[in-house]
């Protein structure tokens, strides 16, 4: 073959996809010349001194290739896997004699060799130029094919659907003298057309050219063919329909009938067609077992051994005749199978409310707090009592989506579960107003959000000192199981103060990584799961995924992404999560103007990822009623109301005693900022008068231990007096014996104020109590130093010795 033929055969090849001949040869010379330019590279560029990744990129081109390659091969469309290979093997042969030229040096190969390879690498490619002939592989009407040199077009015209369809009337000995013409094309992305058959004049078209004769010359079934007389014409036209779509959705049509009289017949056969077909929405995916009910059918599938199931959603809609893509849910079981649910409805668009029983912990630490797409109840972890560990958790989800509902779902069972609730809404308290007054604290507003998040933190550091080294946490012992509930925490973890953003990311932090083995659980609520939003802190939301998480409907599927990142369940198919769901809204019911135009909101509505398993569902709904929930507040009214032991009370401090009161409200405004010292520099006056403050309750702490009776209520009323406390109510006997004892940190900076030369941490553990019974324990000692140090607090003179500043 000459070089003339191969580019009239390239052109051709092109011509099937569009082109013109012109274009066709155009690209046939660009391709030879860029051959002829990498294989003068090839030969001489191994041999320059370039730097490392120079060389390592040709190399890479070549692997990154062959592994596209391997990709692609992974069908049972021979035409796709031929183009891709046609497409690979001059990447591949130039990366191969590259890679030649780069080993001469190394096993001392006459140095000819390279420049031999590459030019036999270019001998070939120049006459193959496989990448303009791979475009004539794949067809755009793959059923309908072209023979090579039977069209005949004008120079520079483009070769149409109405000349191959001439061109195989014409090359069939069937047809005989007869043409085609009045060729018209459905549509141009389809091969179904109609046309009418013309005899020579004075003749008549032949009997013989049936139904079956022109099935033959299309290659198509029979029944894709329709004839008909033309009308007001004699025997010499024929009218001819070849629609191959139109007859294979006839026989769709003609399976459902058939399901009616034998049920799964013709779902078997869609499965067939559709799907498990090549082009079709899983090919190789098969259809293992299936069971039809009234509302629901379901589908076992598998892919072949060895291979792991991959399925598009909407494409399995698509060939399922599904409109509504919310109406089918896919659930893996492994890699390689999995049960796909079809419902003639959205199964979550009416779901009933919570009961006292769903909300009450069972004895494996669950509540329910929804239901599932299959009608069972959702439950998540509260305590886990094979490892006796609190729970974490976070919820993702745009404004709209339900966080603040299923967070008052969770208030609520963790009251009627005997849970310590605290919950904490940035927006202010317009979030979740039921919860005010029926959990022990709900913090209002970032600045009593912090103040929440410091007297939690003491109060982890209270159970860590007296918990006697135990790494479990004892769910019946003397202290009960709190969760804290962060609803918005974005706003305060990205606030524009530095201080506070560090200061509450830290809390958070060490909350979640220390707090499940003294019973403190930790759920946040997030718009988004980007690290900027999480106080630039990645720990908070991988600790977050370890318990529990929700995704419901979010703004980008990054955020998806980042939430399924580490815990998605294999085999796991996590579809998006509309906005509304519009009933009756399908192309027929647009086309006719009948659609409904009221969707269905869905807040609430969601993937649950717990346990290894991911479950679509949604929170249970409640009533509202003038802004408010008032069935909520029946199932928490009359519950006991759990609260902090009095030792815990004092270690959560005067913030903890003052909650829920107006005098909150306001000191939350006024202390808004952050209580540690910052980096930025330290107020000399401020810590002083704090350090005064410390000695003098101290002090009175001394006394009291060593007094008994009413000496010990006037001790605590004087020191109470005297440091400020007296702002106060008078407390009572039983609270004056009860008096708050200094946190660590207050205890190392007294400590350190009689020594401005400052102490060693040995000297400092000893001076706070550590190895004393009730002391706290010498690990917490340790990380608030290094806390203090790393804030400002503390200036470090060398190695473990420390002064104030």
């Amino acid at each position: 073959m000459t070089t003339t033929d191969v580019v009239k055969a390239d052109a051709a090849a092109a011509g099937e996809r569009g082109l013109t001949r012109r274009t066709a040869r155009r690209l046939a010379w660009m391709e030879r010349t860029v051959y002829a330019a990498a294989g003068t590279w090839a030969a001489v560029g191994p041999q320059m001194d370039l730097p490392w990744w120079a060389h390592g990129a040709a190399l890479a081109t070549g692997a990154l290739t062959g592994f596209v390659l391997w990709r692609r091969s992974d069908t049972d469309d021979w035409t796709r896997t031929l183009a891709s290979s046609l497409r690979a093997l001059p990447v591949l042969g130039w990366s191969a004699a590259y890679t030649g030229g780069l080993l001469i040096p190394v096993f001392d190969y006459p140095n000819g060799w390279p420049m031999l390879g590459a030019a036999a690498w270019t001998a070939v490619m120049i006459p193959m130029a496989p990448w303009t002939r791979s475009l004539g592989v794949q067809r755009a009407v793959d059923n309908l094919p072209v023979l090579a040199g039977e069209t005949e077009a004008a120079e520079g015209e483009p070769v149409t659907f109405a000349d191959h369809m001439r061109a195989l009337w014409n090359q069939s000995q069937a047809t005989g003298d007869t043409t085609l013409e009045g060729i018209r094309q459905y549509d141009r992305t389809e091969p179904d057309f109609e046309a009418v058959i013309m005899a020579p004049a004075g003749q008549t078209v032949p009997r013989t050219l049936d139904e079956r004769a022109i099935a033959g010359v299309f290659d198509i079934p029979v029944d894709a063919v329709t004839t008909k007389a033309v009308d007001g014409y004699g025997p010499g036209r024929l009218a001819v329909q070849v629609a191959p779509l139109l007859a294979k959705a006839r026989r769709v049509e003609q399976a459902l009938e058939v399901e009616a009289e034998n049920p799964g017949s013709a779902l078997q056969q869609i499965w067939a067609e559709h799907v498990n077909c090549t082009g079709g929405a899983a090919p190789g995916v098969h259809l293992v077992a299936h069971s039809i009910g009234e509302e629901q059918i379901r589908l076992r599938i598998a892919a072949p051994r060895g291979k792991t199931l991959r399925v598009n959603h909407e494409a399995l809609c698509s060939a399922l005749g599904i409109d509504d893509v919310s109406r089918l849910v896919m659930e893996g079981a492994g890699p390689r199978e999995a049960v796909v649910y079809i419902y003639r409805a959205n199964p979550l668009l009416h779901v009933r409310s919570p009961t006292v029983e769903d909300l009450t912990m069972d004895d494996r630490g669950r509540i329910s707090i929804g239901v599932a797409h299959d009608g069972s109840v959702a439950r998540i972890q509260l305590f886990n009592f094979d490892t006796g560990r609190a729970q974490h958790g976070i919820t993702a989800g745009t404004t709209g989506a339900g966080k603040s509902g299923l967070m008052r779902i969770l208030g609520a069972a963790q009251r009627i579960s005997g849970v310590i609730s605290w919950m904490a809404d940035v927006q202010g308290g317009m979030s979740m107003p039921e919860m005010e007054g029926r959990i022990d604290w709900m913090a209002k507003g970032p600045a009593e959000t912090m103040q929440q998040l410091r007297a939690l933190h003491a109060v982890k550091e209270y159970r860590e000192a007296h918990s006697r080294g135990r790494g479990d946490f004892d769910f019946h012992g003397q202290w009960c199981l709190i969760q804290w509930t962060g609803d918005e925490i974005n706003r305060l973890l990205s606030s524009l103060d530095q201080d506070v953003r560090k200061e509450a990311a830290w809390m958070i932090g060490d909350l979640q990584k220390t707090g499940q083995k003294v019973g403190i659980g930790v759920d946040l609520a997030v718009q988004s799961l980007h690290l900027k939003e999480l106080g630039d802190n990645h720990e908070i939301r991988e600790k977050g995924k370890e318990g529990h998480v929700f995704l419901l409907r979010t703004a980008s599927s990054s955020t998806q992404g980042m939430g399924l990142d580490g815990i998605a369940p294999i085999g796991a198919h996590v579809s998006p999560i509309p906005e509304r769901i519009y009933e009756g809204a399908g192309a027929k019911e647009l086309f006719e103007g009948t659609a409904a135009t009221e969707g269905v909101p869905t807040p609430g509505m969601g993937w649950l990822i717990t346990e290894g398993k991911a479950i679509l569902f949604r929170t249970f709904v409640l009533k509202k009623v003038n802004g408010l929930y008032p069935q909520l507040e029946e199932l928490m009214d009359g519950r006991p109301m759990p609260t902090l032991t009095p030792e815990e009370a004092r270690a959560a401090g005067a913030a903890y005693a003052r909650r829920g009161t107006e005098a909150a409200k306001e000191a939350g405004k006024a202390t808004g900022g952050p209580s540690r010292p910052s980096r930025t520099g330290v107020d000399m006056n401020a810590l002083n008068s704090e350090l005064e403050r410390i000695t003098g309750l101290l002090e009175a702490d001394n006394k009291a231990r060593q007094e008994t009776g009413e000496g010990l209520l006037e001790a605590g009323s004087k020191a109470r007096q005297e440091t400020g406390e007296g702002l106060l109510e008078a407390p009572s006997p039983m609270e004056a014996a009860k008096a708050k004892a200094p946190t660590i940190r207050e205890r190392i900076l007294a400590s350190l104020k009689d020594h401005p030369e400052g102490l060693a941490l040995k000297e400092i553990r000893t001076a706070v109590g550590c190895g004393t019974e009730g002391g706290p324990a010498t690990r917490s000692v340790n990380n608030e130093v290094s806390a203090l140090a790393n804030e400002g607090g503390l200036v470090a003179l060398g190695k473990g010795v420390y002064r104030l500043p």
